[in-house]
């Protein structure tokens, strides 16, 4: 049953936790940009969230956000089944981004050239010679709608950008504060936050920051930016002079009101890279320190195999070497003879005692366990001396069952043959008896998902229907995908 796609939006956005897991999995795969899901994952995800409702709202939920339904609403990108995989349309991520300004993403250096593109091209066109600005012409109308659509995407991928840089900022920053160096965890931590500080301020922050200069054209051989001698703002600037030029007033004033938006986001990205460059100095600082650590460790390596001529003497370093001149500034060093220089300053007593009786006692009890390892363990409990009772009774009836046959519904056959083969057959048997058929072949998931209900002797089964496949046959399948 098709539903209408208002009521289709209503879902995802109710259900926008379902969608954000697909595209953590998404995030997680490096090989995989396009936020393309794959079918399997989907199906999984709409299975585990219809087990929790009641069937009306349960078969409602299913119809409305299954991929037949999306795709007839023109909600699909794209939908291939015999890679397993679909995307949803960018409009529809864009919203469940939106939701959740921590999965916006910033723009790079190369999606800001493909804005500044777009506006060169919009400044060709109102610079066209051959074009009569006149209302009734439609030239003249194509080209206006082109106009505000190209400045309005502009403005509201840079507004997005803005809310991005602002929360990973903010994200980056806090994790930086709180940083904690007793804890390896949390250095590593901090560390990964001062990289990704660097990272944001030199190839999405300033980038922006170039992008929207009115005064760029002068500085303009050593930006990010491609394309024109013209910054992107000129660009801007001169479209609104076109149309100031023709005398279209209306249409001046309402680009002027885009055009102020855009150049107000200026004062926001400058407000995140200044709070942003108290860490990148720490950082700078930071990998100073280190570099500089680790050329004195280099140094002292060198030195020491140096020394490492093969000779009985002369092959400790002496404390006025010069690769221990940096070290200066905390005092003179001690020459310590070689009856001090141990490598470890073991204490009076062992304080061995303790370990040593553990290890005797264990010892001592080791080849009697190994003897005895052979021997199954006594039931503790009556439980579990029946549970063992009931396992065997399942196994010998599981014997006779028809491992070579192909079942619809697994658990239908299970309970018809354990109905015939195990006296006082009950319901939980099922799921120990589904243990023994992984051996003899493949048990899978129903797609689409179908749910059914099982009543025996006053105990009632509710379950997601299961095929089984036997080895013959999931060969066969096997060998038609490596075939396709």
């Amino acid at each position: 049953m098709r539903v209408n796609s208002d009521l289709t939006l209503i879902a995802i956005l109710e259900h926008k936790g379902l969608f954000f897991q697909l595209m953590d999995f998404v995030q997680q795969d490096l090989n995989n940009p396009s936020l393309e899901f794959t079918i399997s994952d989907y199906q999984k995800l709409l299975a585990h969230t219809a087990s929790t409702m009641k069937t009306a709202d349960r078969r409602r939920f299913l119809d409305t956000l299954g991929l037949e339904n999306l795709e007839q609403n023109g909600l699909l990108n794209y939908l291939d089944r015999r890679s397993g995989r679909f995307r949803l349309q960018q409009f529809i991520l864009d919203m469940l981004c939106h939701l959740d300004s921590k999965r916006l993403r910033e723009l790079s250096s190369a999606e800001l050239n493909q804005l500044l593109k777009q506006l060169e091209e919009c400044e060709r066109q109102v610079s066209d010679q051959q074009i009569v600005w006149l209302e009734d012409n439609p030239d003249f109308e194509e080209m206006v709608h082109s106009v505000y659509g190209t400045l309005n995407e502009v403005s509201s991928r840079l507004k997005s950008n803005v809310r991005a840089l602002k929360g990973q900022a903010s994200h980056l920053a806090e994790l930086v504060d709180r940083q904690d160096y007793t804890r390896m965890e949390r250095s590593e931590q901090v560390g990964f936050a001062l990289n990704e500080i660097l990272r944001i301020h030199e190839r999405n922050v300033t980038p922006m920051l170039q992008f929207l200069d009115e005064h760029l054209d002068i500085q303009r051989p050593s930006t990010e930016l491609h394309g024109s001698s013209h910054s992107p703002m000129a660009l801007v600037q001169k479209i609104v002079e076109r149309f100031y030029q023709h005398k279209q007033g209306e249409h001046v004033t309402r680009l002027q009101r885009i055009q102020i938006h855009i150049l107000r986001l200026g004062e926001d990205v400058s407000a995140i890279a200044k709070s942003l460059e108290v860490y990148v100095r720490y950082a700078q600082q930071e990998r100073h320190r280190y570099n500089k650590t680790e050329e004195l460790y280099n140094e002292l390596l060198m030195a020491a195999r140096d020394k490492q001529q093969g000779q009985q003497r002369d092959f400790l370093l002496k404390p006025d070497h010069p690769v221990f001149k940096p070290a200066r500034v905390f005092g003179n060093l001690r020459n310590l003879s070689r009856t001090q220089t141990m490598n470890i300053n073991w204490p009076a007593n062992s304080g061995m005692d303790a370990l040593d009786e553990v290890l005797r006692v264990r010892l001592e009890r080791t080849p009697k366990m190994s003897a005895e390892s052979s021997v199954p363990a006594q039931p503790r409990s009556k439980e579990e001396l029946l549970k063992r009772t009931v396992i065997e009774r399942i196994m010998k009836a599981m014997k006779h069952f028809d491992y070579g046959q192909q079942r619809s519904d697994i658990y239908q056959e299970l309970h018809r043959h354990l109905c015939e083969k195990l006296p006082n057959h009950r319901l939980p048997y099922l799921v120990d008896a589904l243990g023994f058929l992984t051996a003899h072949g493949e048990i899978e998931l129903v797609s689409p998902p179908k749910f059914q209900q099982m009543i025996y002797r006053g105990q009632q089964l509710s379950y997601r229907v299961r095929r089984y496949n036997p080895k013959s046959s999931a060969k066969g399948k096997q060998l038609e995908k490596e075939a396709l």
